[in-house]
């Protein structure tokens, strides 16, 4: 019978960067707000794309030492 061992993720977890929106004062007009904002998207989809990687790199880690 095979019994599964968990294995240690040796992957470092990506910093989280400073959001653009966080960073405005009170009161900020629109278009400076609208513009914090996309710029927010595009480095929330970047650091996604980054957690994704570290994830897949311990989830393939734990797939490869299953198939020995």
């Amino acid at each position: 019978m095979k019994t599964p061992i968990p294995i240690e993720c040796r992957v470092q977890r990506p910093a989280r960067p400073a959001m653009p929106t966080g960073a405005l004062a009170p009161g900020v007009d629109l278009d400076r707000f609208a513009a914090a904002a996309m710029a927010e998207i595009e480095l929330r989809e970047g650091y996604e794309l980054e957690l994704n990687a570290v994830l897949d790199a311990c989830t393939l880690e734990i797939a490869g030492r299953r198939g020995r």
